[in-house]
């Protein structure tokens, strides 16, 4: 299992499924236990058992802690991982003959769909005034914002990105490997889709983004004195560490600001800001 899958593996047994099925013996557990708590677990109001707005200093609590209930109830997404995650774990039981049946394989959910705000893609000249005004400032991240908005490279493929992988003579770059924070760990691992075997051609402007910061990254080398830890990331910090994905995400929203786009219009590999970037 991957890192991140197991991680979020952990975390919806921790919060949805050990605090009510837990106690029970795997041998007693009955289909009408796993219905009752697949129906119970789609009213429950998450702040309350997780104690969130109780936690916050007395100063900021603005819900639960101090009077009526907000009701953070699961969305249908997490609602349904929850039910997945036990259904699977089950299924592991009954393949290892601890149980002699899955009780949980016959629940279903609703086919009831939350409703989705629609995103609208930057135009040709938000997408142009975004990288213009990344590069007028210097900004560290400005080629990973070019690979983002003309190749469509997420942000996970973006930072386990290597030099290894891309060729600016042929212009020619492969999507070997993903960047992802498992806990407190930053843990680089290979893409496992066969389509990231093929090579993604690369125009001008990103083999000149790209020469651009192999000259930014090779001052930082020479400057970090004896002191650079690199590991072949094309993007890294001073020192050549990985970068954290929330910095990058941090910066990627402050840029927003800076250069003056919607904040709404999503720039983060949606199909219609791909096609919008290349076009510019």
């Amino acid at each position: 299992m991957a890192p991140k899958t197991h991680e979020k593996y952990e975390l919806l047994a921790r919060l949805h499924i050990v605090p009510h099925l837990g106690a029970k013996r795997l041998d007693k557990l009955q289909v009408k236990d796993i219905r009752q708590w697949h129906n119970k677990l789609g009213h429950i109001c998450q702040c309350c058992t997780q104690g969130k707005d109780a936690v916050r200093p007395e100063g900021k609590r603005r819900c639960c802690a101090i009077g009526p209930c907000c009701h953070q109830v699961l969305s249908t997404g997490t609602h349904r991982d929850a039910r997945n995650v036990l259904r699977t774990a089950l299924t592991c039981a009954a393949e290892e003959q601890i149980i002699p049946r899955n009780p949980a394989a016959v629940i279903r959910l609703s086919s009831r769909r939350e409703p989705r705000r629609k995103r609208q893609a930057w135009t040709v000249d938000e997408a142009r005034r975004f990288l213009e005004s990344a590069r007028r400032d210097g900004d560290v991240f400005y080629a990973a914002y070019v690979l983002t908005l003309v190749l469509g490279l997420r942000k996970g493929e973006l930072l386990g990105l290597t030099w290894e992988l891309i060729d600016l003579d042929a212009g020619e770059l492969y999507v070997g490997g993903q960047l992802q924070c498992v806990g407190r760990q930053l843990l680089r691992r290979e893409t496992e889709t066969e389509i990231s075997e093929a090579p993604l051609p690369l125009p001008d402007l990103c083999v000149t983004a790209l020469t651009l910061r192999k000259q930014h990254q090779d001052a930082d080398r020479d400057q970090a004195d004896g002191t650079w830890l690199g590991n072949g990331l094309v993007f890294t910090t001073r020192y050549g560490m990985p970068i954290e994905p929330r910095n990058f995400s941090r910066s990627f929203d402050r840029r927003i600001i800076k250069a003056g786009v919607p904040p709404d219009h999503s720039a983060r590999c949606t199909q219609d800001l791909r096609i919008t970037a290349r076009r510019a």
